[in-house]
Parts: C-alpha cells; structure tokens; sequence
C-alpha cells in the first residue's frame, strides 16, 4: 500500500477532533508518543505553556480540554501550509506535517502537528502546538485602520477621524509601551490592528537612534528574513544583513508607515503607581522636558533584552592613564589608529570591535577571554536559519512554523547533534585554537541558539574574526581575568602584563529586572518574574506572559520572538479589555 501523509493526516486529525469534542483527556493524549510535546499558546489556558510526556499533556489537560470547548477542527486552507513530509535531521526521521484551524471557548485557533510512527506503526503527534489566533468578533484587522477608502461615503473625513484618533491614544492610552526599538514598534502594529489604543514613548531623539548610537560597523548576525518588522517585508534588494543605519532608519520609516503613535524624547519617571480598583498605573512621563500624566491600563517594558552595560569594579581603574569604556560607547575603530587596545570579553561585541580595530589601523589588539565561548559561523548559523525563513515561504508561515517547535525540544535536539556541530565548524575551530581560544559548543552542549535563548550571552557568530586571530592580527589571552589595572595597561590573574593605551570592555549587561528596580521600586519588581532565559518547560521567562503584576508586561527576545509573540500578548491585553479575564 503506498504511504499516503494526507491519510495519516485526516485520520489523526479525525482523532483529535473526537477527543476534542468528547473532552476525552486520555483519547487527546493517546494522540501523543510517549515523549511528544504540547505548546499551548493561549488554547487551553491564558499563558503560553510546554509539556513534555504524555502523562504530563494528560495531567495538563484534566480539566482544561473540557473548559477549553475545541471544535470544528479542520484543515488550514492555507497553500503555504499543506500537508506535507518533511525530515528531521536530528532523529535522522521523515514526519508528517499538517496546518490546523479550529473553534474554541474564546475564538478562533490554529494548530501544527509533526507526526512520526510509532512503535506500533501508529502515527503520533511529535510535536502539537495549538494557539488561539483570534478573539471572536474582535479579529486582528487586515488593513490599516483609517486609512481605507472612504470616497463616496457620507458623513466620512479620513484626516478628521486619524486627528481624532490620534489625540485619544496621546491623551488616553490603553498601552504604554516603553521603547521604541523593533520589540516596541512591532507591538504597537500589532495592537493598533488588534484596536487597542497605544502609546510607544522613546528616550531617544529620534526613532532608530537606539542603533545608531551603537559601533558603526554592527551589522544585524541573522539572515534579513528572520530579522524583518511585522506586516512589512523589506525591498528585494535589501542586504541579507542589515547595517546598523540602515535599520535604525527603516524603524523611523516603518513607525511612519505603520501609523504609530511614537513620543520621542521621552521618558517614563519612576515610580508609576497600580491602583487595582480601577485597573490603571497613575504615570508620568516626561516628555521634551515637559510632565505629562497618564492613566494606561497596561505597561509594556519593551527597552531591550539586556539592562545597562555591567563594568566590573577593577582594583586600579583611577590609576589607568588611558581611556576605559564599555563596548556600549566604542564608536568606531577610526578613534584608536596606532594605539594598543584590549578588549575585556569574548562575546559577539568582543569580536566585532576587535574586527573594526584591526581594519581600521590600531597597533595592537588583544582579547581577554576569561573562560571558553561557544562561536559559530555566521554561514553556519545562516543556513540553518533558511532552512525555515526560506524564500518560499512568507514570513508569518515560517515564524507559525518555527514557533511550533517548543523551544525545549529544540535543546534536547540540539545536545543530541553536537558531535554533527563540532565537525561542521572543524575548519573554523581549528583557526580559533590556532589563536589560543577555547571553545565550547554550550554548558550541554546545546549550540549557539540555546544560548542566545537562555543566557543571551557567552557566544559569537564568526564572520572573520577567526582568521585575524589565526594569523596574529587578534591576539588572545585565554583563562585569565583581570586583577588590577596600572598606569599604563593591566595585571592578569596569571600575573602578566599588558600595556594599553584603551581598554574597552565588553563584559554583558545588568539584568533588566534588576535595572527595572529605580524604574518600578522594589514592591512592584519583587513581585514579578525573573526577566528573559527560558524557565523549566522552556518557555521564555517573564515575556509576553504575566509577569505577576497585573498591568506590568515585559517584551524581550530576537526579531522573530518579539514579532511571533506580538499576538498572543495583544490577544491577553485585549481579553482583559473585554473583561474575559481578571486579574
């Protein structure tokens, strides 16, 4: 008999349609191998959750399938989300694929299923992740509001009704969004089409400038696919990596496309007061040296993944005659023609400043690398990320796809190929040691994008700095920290010493819970989550869920993450507008 993946498809989603409709929690999980995985986004609960096992999903479900009312389960009509076979290089296995809609208790969802037989022959779910997509009789609009054809259409003035909707969202937001980075601008599209009145404020002159201030030769690590705006593709001559200006300058112009409501120059003073009677955070902003009060329902911190630039309290720093600054302020390789420099770090901005340096004509450049990274190639890690957000696919099909891969699964997939990755970047790794680095491919041995997920740090995607460091042109002082600085350069802890002219340091960020503190006090921020990484199921912490402060949300993450997670956080906000849930 011929292998039919739309047999095995309808036949399981048959299955889970009767499970669903009879509540059935043992026949739902039966669905299931013994070690698939569960995402529920929004379906069964108001959180976005993973489960591992069947008997997890099972003890999950016991009562939220019933309360959860799936229904009219079908396939998704979508061409780009046909069944279809795929393979899975990590379990050397072919699974089938298939796109699902249904019906539930608060609207309308969607689901992804990866099937593989199993011991039986049966074929069960690997993975399932069902989400609700939409609030019923509140769906995300299609088009820019106020901006459709009113020709013809008595009574109706386009630029009166923007005027008038402008001076609502400027004087009675219902979302405060703290931000107005790629995290913030995104969630701001996504409410304003969700009819939710939003308010993005920037400290910043202008929007992008947040880019701008960073080193002149950063250019985006992701392929330009994964890292493009919600609603809103970038031109087909775009660079597959984008420059540091040129995206600062493409969020100015996607705010203006978008039609967001950005106040830039401005920012939120601390201390914002919760009055859970009303539901509303008494705020004030500051806003071009003006005190402007606000009553929003909802904050979201969308500032960034990381706090402020952490700098280590080094015994001897008032000594150093030269210049000290955090990677955060190096402006560019061109200040530091024919000075010796030390760059304090082994990360993405050790190597990219470290680059810069040697291109730009410093005498020497030195990287301090205090115990091993994880460092892939940028192709490596470029390939990878084509293999979903393909030419063939549009952006939302792929993100759709991608999320429907618990992050969890993900690592546990990962530390089973590290031999695979290891040997793919032999050429690379070989020029490292070559230079003195160690290497390690994460504490588990998970890869780079675990760990941009769970430490957002400890790791870097070549794109060159190798082959300075293999011929010199880098050096690398590995296993040692520094001890104390002199007049004229640093004492390592293996008691070395280098001169200096610049140290720059480029040592991570301070977590943004603990920078929240001066902003929210420590009530408010003792309540709430811990901030970014991803918790026990593997989902992330603190992000686009609650954060145990009614009306607090916090936005983090990648292009993708934040561009994905915009709707569910919309859908949460817009629940409690509705009063569909309390807090």
């Amino acid at each position: 008999m011929t292998f039919d993946p739309k047999l095995v498809a309808s036949s399981w989603l048959a299955a889970l349609a009767s499970a669903s409709h009879a509540a059935d929690v043992s026949a739902f999980g039966g669905l299931f191998l013994p070690d698939g995985w569960l995402r529920d986004v929004l379906a069964f609960t108001w959180d976005l959750r993973s489960l591992q096992g069947r008997d997890t999903i099972e003890a999950y479900l016991s009562n939220a399938l019933s309360d959860a009312q799936i229904a009219e389960l079908q396939f998704d009509s979508n061409p780009h989300l046909q069944t279809e076979t795929s393979f899975i290089p990590q379990i050397h296995a072919i699974d089938v694929e298939l796109a699902f809609t249904f019906e539930c208790r608060n609207g309308h969802g969607r689901g992804y299923a990866r099937l593989l037989p199993d011991q039986d022959g049966t074929f069960r779910a690997f993975t399932v992740m069902m989400m609700l997509s939409d609030l019923r009789g509140h769906e995300e609009l299609a088009t820019l509001p106020l901006r459709d054809d009113l020709t013809g259409i008595p009574g109706r003035d386009m630029q009166k009704e923007i005027a008038e909707w402008t001076r609502e969202v400027e004087t009675q937001p219902h979302v405060l969004i703290v931000g107005g980075a790629q995290a913030g601008l995104q969630l701001a599209a996504r409410f304003k089409a969700m009819k939710i009145p939003t308010l993005v404020i920037e400290q910043y002159p202008r929007i992008g400038d947040v880019w701008r201030k960073r080193y002149p030769t950063l250019t985006l690590h992701t392929i330009k696919k994964h890292h493009s705006l919600l609603y809103q593709p970038f031109p087909t001559n775009w660079p597959e990596y984008t420059p540091r200006d040129k995206l600062a300058d493409w969020l100015e112009h996607y705010a203006s496309i978008q039609d967001l409501m950005v106040w830039t120059s401005s920012e939120l003073q601390p201390k914002p007061l919760y009055d859970a009677v009303s539901g509303t955070w008494d705020v004030t902003v500051l806003r071009g040296g003006r005190q402007v009060k606000l009553r929003p329902a909802h904050i979201v911190v969308a500032t960034g993944t990381l706090g402020k630039p952490y700098m280590p309290d080094i015994e001897g720093r008032d000594n150093f005659q030269g210049q000290i600054l955090h990677s955060d302020r190096f402006g560019g390789g061109a200040h530091y023609v024919g000075k010796d420099v030390v760059v304090v770090g082994a990360g993405n901005s050790s190597i990219d400043i470290c680059q810069d340096l040697v291109f730009s004509g410093a005498q020497s450049v030195t990287m301090i690398q205090r115990s091993s990274t994880c460092i892939m190639s940028r192709d490596f890690i470029s390939m990878v990320m084509r293999s979903t957000w393909g030419d063939e696919l549009p952006v939302d099909v792929a993100d759709f796809k991608a999320a429907a891969w618990p992050f969890g699964l993900q690592k546990k997939l990962s530390i089973a190929t590290e031999g695979a990755m290891w040997e793919a970047e032999k050429d690379l790794h070989d020029k490292l040691r070559k230079g003195g680095v160690q290497l390690n491919m994460g504490p588990e041995g998970q890869g780079l994008y675990l760990l941009v997920l769970e430490r957002f740090g400890g790791y870097w995607q070549d794109k060159g700095g190798a082959d300075l460091i293999a011929n010199g042109s880098i050096k690398v002082k590995s296993g040692v920290s520094v001890e104390r600085l002199t007049e004229s350069g640093l004492i390592l802890s293996d008691g070395s010493e280098l001169s200096a002219d610049a140290i720059i340091f480029a040592t991570g960020y301070v977590p943004m819970k603990e920078v929240n503190r001066k902003l929210f006090g420590d009530e408010i921020v003792d309540h709430t989550a811990d901030i970014y990484g991803l918790d026990a199921e593997g989902e992330l912490r603190g992000s686009y869920r609650p954060s145990g402060q009614p009306g607090l949300w916090y936005a983090t993450g990648d292009f993708f993450i934040s561009r994905f997670n915009s709707k569910p956080l919309a859908l949460q906000i817009k629940a409690r507008q509705l009063g569909i849930v309390k807090d």
